[in-house]
């Protein structure tokens, strides 16, 4: 079984969404739809220093269940655009936005974000990516994408969970990326990339505690509701999934993998 596939398939099933929902309300207290180690709290300071107006168009990559894309609309009056390469995220996606009456100001597009983005060249004025760029091992490929389609002065901001500054173990890499593959990076290499795609880097942000917070609030939670868990995605995922977060809270905790928020600009 491929579980990457199998266990975004299934958080995006309507019994999963319900599943995750509950989770989401004991770990993030504002849940807005996030399957990751984002708070709202960590995404509102996200858009403030994207800065998007009403007559902005703000491109995220990793858009899953589209939950962050149809906040930033509501919350900043932009347009936004997500891509993912999963079907059924973008079907859940599609459905939210409808849902809230966005379909006019939130898209969703399916896409291999490994590949040329399908955009033409200036598009967007803002580009967001949470944790997702950990996923994509042609990274500059991919900024290079990003700097194509945003215009002159736009701004990119990703964060990277994956960012290796101590030394881990092939077994606790295996644990912590349970779900599929992922990419550790040395740090000051995503700092070298940016440049060389032609950014301007504006700010790192050290975010590795909220990924220790978080992760103890999944483990509280995934506890809490075990039997519910096990009933709507699986034995063997729910184990994956309690395994992996109390794996990244370890190596998080000691510094060994640190999470960072990259802010760039496009030159004008």
């Amino acid at each position: 079984m491929d579980l990457h596939l199998d266990a975004y398939d299934i958080a995006y099933s309507d019994i999963g969404q319900e599943m995750l929902r509950k989770v989401g309300e004991e770990v993030y207290g504002e849940y807005i739809g996030q399957l990751s180690w984002m708070t709202t709290e960590e995404y509102r300071r996200f858009i403030a220093r994207l800065a998007p107006t009403a007559d902005s168009h703000v491109l995220e990559i990793g858009s899953g269940n589209g939950g962050a894309a149809v906040y930033l609309a509501t919350t900043t009056g932009a347009r936004a655009t997500g891509l993912d390469n999963n079907e059924a995220g973008i079907q859940r996606a599609v459905a939210l936005a409808k849902e809230k009456g966005l379909e006019d100001r939130v898209h969703f597009r399916f896409g291999d974000a490994m590949r040329p983005l399908s955009f033409a060249d200036g598009t967007f004025d803002a580009i967001f990516a949470n944790d997702t760029f950990s996923l994509l091992p042609d990274r500059i490929g991919l900024l290079r994408q990003c700097h194509r389609v945003l215009r002159p002065g736009g701004r990119l901001l990703f964060t990277d969970p994956m960012v290796l500054v101590g030394i881990v173990t092939s077994d606790e890499i295996a644990v912590r990326t349970w779900a599929g593959a992922a990419c550790l990076i040395p740090q000051g290499e995503n700092e070298h990339l940016l440049q060389l795609a032609g950014f301007e880097l504006l700010s790192c942000e050290d975010l590795t505690e909220s990924v220790v917070t978080v992760a103890r609030r999944q483990a509280a939670a995934f506890e809490k509701f075990r039997d519910e868990l096990i009933n709507s995605m699986g034995q063997e995922i729910c184990d994956g999934l309690i395994s992996s977060t109390a794996m990244a809270e370890t190596l998080a905790d000691q510094k060994r993998l640190i999470r960072i928020a990259y802010l760039a600009r496009k030159a004008t």
